[in-house]
């Protein structure tokens, strides 16, 4: 039709595989790092930890987005995923603020301090996955058994080490502070090969709809008749201007390693400006 395109690549000696996923290729929002602009953003893929054999983005795919100069790609580390798409642990979301954004970050660390808040205040029998115990977990999970979870707790040890690892390349190739990220609670746990899948829905895998976001609905420990992770999101974001809705996708998406977001797309308005007309 009119004012539509695409390009078309297809490998000849490569097979593709999930890391060839467009979930496993975000954009930043427009930066400043070390005075050089970037005023489309930057490129984000996920890759192998560097000199390991692990998987990466199929060289066709890789070699095209760093033709688009503008936007100058960074390799993050998505290979301890079991997908391996980088939007299962980092997003970004508007603000009004003179930053514009922040970083949203996939947070085991995060979940732990709240988990243990909760027990010292008396709720560590808080239930999880309640009504969908059969799609998430066969046995009742409380506060309490996740806590005393010391393989668990191990899994998300390791899991933390390569956000962190993402974290610090973040920081440095688009130019943020701390203050500029938000740990989102977030739990894994490691299938039989040890890539790692949520342990409930993965929130950071949300749709950003203007200052209205989709979120997974995780099903975490219900205190005091609320979702306490729901809570502590909404604390979180709400006061940056945003609207949190929690929406359920345990059958839809979760239970196929997926969130809301890979089923769903997003019409955006296009640019004011001609972008095209901007050179590295």
């Amino acid at each position: 039709g009119p004012d539509f395109g695409y390009v078309h690549k297809e490998p000849l000696f490569e097979a593709v595989a999930s890391l060839d996923s467009f979930g496993n290729v975000e954009v930043s929002p427009p930066v400043c790092v070390a005075g050089k602009e970037y005023p489309l953003g930057r490129i984000l893929i996920g890759s192998s930890f560097p000199a390991s054999a692990g998987r990466r983005m199929t060289r066709l795919v890789r070699d095209f987005l760093y033709a688009q100069r503008v936007q100058a790609p960074v390799e993050l580390y998505s290979d301890w995923l079991a997908l391996g798409n980088v939007n299962e642990f980092v997003t970004f979301v508007p603000t009004s603020d003179k930053k514009r954004f922040r970083m949203l970050l996939a947070s085991p660390a995060a979940c732990y301090r709240l988990f243990r808040e909760k027990q010292k205040e008396g709720q560590g029998e808080a239930t999880m996955f309640k009504g969908k115990g059969t799609a998430l977990d066969t046995k009742r999970v409380t506060i309490n058994k996740v806590l005393s979870n010391d393989a668990l707790a191990q899994q998300n040890q390791y899991v933390q080490r390569c956000i962190d690892w993402n974290r610090d390349i973040l920081k440095k190739e688009l130019g943020l502070l701390e203050e500029d990220i938000i740990d989102l609670p977030a739990l894994f746990k490691l299938d039989k090969q040890g890539k790692a899948v949520p342990y409930f829905p993965n929130t950071v895998t949300m749709m950003v709809l203007a200052r209205v976001l989709g979120i997974p609905k995780p099903f975490g420990p219900v205190a005091g008749g609320e979702c306490c992770l729901e809570r502590r999101i909404r604390a979180l974001l709400e006061p940056l201007g945003l609207c949190c809705r929690f929406l359920e996708d345990v059958a839809s998406y979760h239970g196929s390693l997926g969130e809301v977001r890979c089923g769903t797309s997003v019409q955006r308005r296009p640019f004011a400006f001609k972008w095209w007309h901007f050179t590295p």
